[in-house]
């Protein structure tokens, strides 16, 4: 079955990404190069799982009803920061507007600051195999991150969401 970890950019979906990838696949920012969700869905597979900010673009709710959801809670004033420091001129309104998207997908809701103490229940709730706390622990010290969050193929991004009604 699929999973997904939704969250604002700098909410550590990249990081989330690697610490599910174990026995599974988890992409970070999986819709990058596809312009359907057609497309995405076969990329994904049935098994592997995603991390990613774009994943609030789409109704997650009925495009993966049964698919497991985390859901990050952080604190849109953070990425509006990160957004100005890295690209200069930012939008804010564009973080504003994924976090009303990301409130009306339904799944298990973390707040941020909580990741790295709440690890096994996350796991539980996206993967359900045994928990290792030893790789989860030796995850929790490295730092992981995107560079450009954003890097990822306009050109195909915006194929994406005119099939969703969003251009």
């Amino acid at each position: 079955m699929n999973f997904f970890v939704i969250g604002l950019p700098r909410s550590r979906t990249a990081w989330m990404a690697n610490f599910l990838t174990q026995g599974q696949h988890c992409f970070h920012e999986g819709l990058d190069g596809c312009i359907s969700i057609n497309e995405y869905k076969e990329k994904l597979g049935n098994d592997n799982g995603d991390a990613s900010t774009g994943l609030m673009l789409f109704d997650m709710n009925s495009e993966f009803p049964d698919a497991p959801k985390l859901i990050i809670e952080s604190d849109a004033e953070k990425a509006i920061e990160y957004g100005y420091k890295t690209y200069g001129i930012y939008d804010p309104q564009y973080i504003y507007s994924l976090q009303e998207r990301m409130d009306l997908i339904d799944g298990l809701r973390i707040p941020f600051d909580e990741i790295d103490d709440r690890l096994e229940e996350i796991w539980d709730h996206l993967i359900g195999t045994p928990f290792d706390k030893q790789r989860a622990d030796l995850l929790k010290k490295l730092k992981i991150e995107v560079k450009d969050p954003f890097g990822f193929d306009l050109g195909a991004m915006e194929k994406l969401c005119s099939t969703i009604n969003l251009t």
